[in-house]
């Protein structure tokens, strides 16, 4: 009408936006730096024909790892678990909404099934990877800038048993990522072998990417193509003898600007014999740590030397023996084990040397032991084409969610979660 009022917009955003200062940003309410996991999942491309596709890719991934992360062991368990999520769950995981009811619908155990067969484990490995890569270094920067807190108790706490014991042991200033590898035994691939998989973990055991060894190949060439994409400036990467190779150290110190701690065994003969004939009886012992466990004694010592003159390989800045007894049942066994590292003795001490060498050896604990027995892994008859490695990656990224989120007690944590779908949608931050 001609001379009436202008109508009032029923949202300010735009006459917000427009009095933002120069250079401002807007921040959208719900949003952070780091992209949710639907987005992560979309860069992974479909491999079903468009024909008669009901259900998105990146929900339907989605879905499957928010069963597994309540527990679900198996398709037809994820399927039950999503069958009995309540509309709003399904409706943040991305489910698609039914043209008659506009109910939110999730796929069936043999949607999941034949996605899980088809998709690429490798580009679907990568975007977990990223997303979680993204997460920790969000993580980090938030303690860096708050600074190291006292000590919470945690007496009272929701889900007892579920928040990590804080123990008195050494932490070294320099971030660790520990690379191992493990085969999922219940799974076979077309040649009857089952499926080998090569992991880069931190020292919290959150894991940061995971890459297939080749058929007829073994770990040695898939190291690089794992860490290659990572971030690794100022990082350590711990690795097993088998790893003890001079174009690895050169990649890491060259490529990746990182540092390594390598085992020194018999696959290198003679750098074993060069640094064996150094006189480590003369050596004093630099740190010696005592742990009880369970009727288990383990004493641990170290010793370290500069390298010595022409030493076989690049890059070395220190060599050191650990030597471990353990005790255990009226029985008592020795291990000498030999290191090399390119960490010089002002970025590492001797305590940091040997909390590095032992923090490695918890990723058979922290990692593929609760993946084999908690998750249920070695006993898994998922083996149709793709299937066995995604769910792999599945439960690395339900293990890294609850290690980031401090759980110790894994069985506990999927209990709790089996029960409260806002506490898998709060691990998925959707």
């Amino acid at each position: 009408m001609e001379g009436s009022r202008p109508r009032v917009p029923s949202s300010l955003i735009g006459q917000v936006v427009g009095q933002l200062p120069d250079g401002a940003a807007l921040v959208l309410l719900g949003g952070t730096e780091v992209a949710c996991l639907l987005q992560a999942l979309a860069t992974v491309p479909d491999p079903r024909d468009p024909r008669g596709v009901r259900h998105k890719l990146p929900g339907v991934l989605a879905m499957t790892a928010a069963g597994v992360l309540a527990g679900a062991r198996s398709f037809y368990a994820i399927g039950q678990w999503l069958a009995d999520a309540s509309q709003c769950t399904l409706k943040r995981l991305g489910a698609r909404a039914h043209p008659g009811s506009s109910r939110y619908v999730a796929p069936d155990e043999a949607t999941l099934r034949r996605v899980a067969g088809e998709v690429d484990g490798e580009v679907f490995e990568q975007a977990l990877g990223g997303w979680l890569s993204a997460r920790v270094r969000r993580r980090r920067a938030a303690r860096a800038r708050r600074g190291r807190k006292p000590a919470k108790p945690t007496r009272n706490r929701k889900a007892k048993g579920q928040r990590r014991a804080r123990c008195g042991g050494h932490r070294p200033p320099l971030a660790q990522v520990a690379v191992d590898g493990k085969v999922v035994r219940g799974a076979r691939r077309a040649d009857g072998k089952a499926p080998h998989l090569l992991a880069a973990v931190t020292d919290a055991g959150v894991v940061l990417a995971q890459r297939q060894v080749a058929d007829k190949s073994n770990e040695i060439p898939a190291l690089r193509p794992l860490l290659e994409p990572l971030e690794l400036t100022a990082a350590v990467v711990t690795a097993d003898g088998l790893h003890t190779q001079r174009s690895n150290a050169t990649f890491l110190r060259e490529v990746k600007d990182a540092h390594f701690v390598f085992q020194v065994l018999g696959n290198q003969p003679n750098l074993f014999a060069q640094l064996d004939a150094l006189d480590w009886a003369a050596v004093p012992v630099a740190v010696r740590t005592e742990q009880q466990d369970r009727g288990r004694r383990e004493v641990r010592t170290i010793r370290v030397l500069e390298p010595p003159r022409g030493v076989l390989f690049p890059n070395v800045e220190q060599v050191f023996l650990v030597e471990r007894k353990i005790t255990q049942r009226g029985q008592t066994s020795y291990e000498s084990v030999l290191y090399l590292t390119s960490l010089s003795a002002a970025q590492a001490s001797p305590a940091d040397l040997l909390a590095y060498v032992r923090a490695h050896w918890t990723i058979e604990n922290r990692v593929h032991w609760v993946r084999d027995v908690t998750l249920g892994e070695d006993a898994s008859r998922v083996r149709t084409g793709n299937a066995p490695r995604v769910m792999a990656a599945l439960r690395n990224l339900v293990v890294s969610l609850l290690r980031l989120d401090g759980a110790s007690n894994i069985a506990g944590a999927l209990r709790y979660n089996a029960g409260n779908n806002r506490r898998v949608l709060k691990h998925l931050e959707l």
